[in-house]
């Protein structure tokens, strides 16, 4: 399974990172290009958008800093609802609104893309060790 993964801050790139070590092919996209960078040299490969890394994965994680981050990710112009393909997953890891996300998942089910909320607990060090709790639902 290819997976991608927008949003390399704190905590996101220490589980982009955990994705890595699994074996997961890896495709990522931030901001911040030495976060991109940092995991590229673990193995990942980066991507110029969002929509570029859906393109290239069967599931796109999202770890983002808001709401409106969250939003132009998944559904601005260049958004990852725009690569990926009916069948695809988007699991989102932000700290979100749940009326936002409603909102968000149903445009993703109207591209035959399903959604998972997958927020999780236990902070970065948790992250970096590998032994985060992630609560899931969709």
């Amino acid at each position: 399974m290819n997976v991608g993964f927008v949003g390399l801050g704190n905590l996101g790139r220490q589980l982009a990172a955990s994705l890595l070590r699994a074996g997961f092919p890896l495709r990522v996209c931030d901001l911040d290009a030495a976060a991109v960078a940092g995991l590229v040299a673990a193995g990942a490969s980066a991507a110029a958008s969002p929509r570029e890394v859906a393109e290239a994965s069967d599931c796109v994680i999202t770890c983002l800093p808001s709401p409106r981050a969250v939003s132009e990710v998944v559904s601005g112009p260049d958004g990852l609802i725009e690569g990926l393909r009916p069948g695809g997953t988007w699991i989102e890891m932000s700290t979100n609104d749940p009326h936002e996300l409603e909102r968000l998942a149903a445009l993703a089910a109207a591209r035959g893309i399903a959604t998972l909320e997958c927020p999780v607990t236990g902070g970065v060090h948790k992250a970096a060790a590998g032994e985060i709790t992630v609560i899931a639902g969709g």
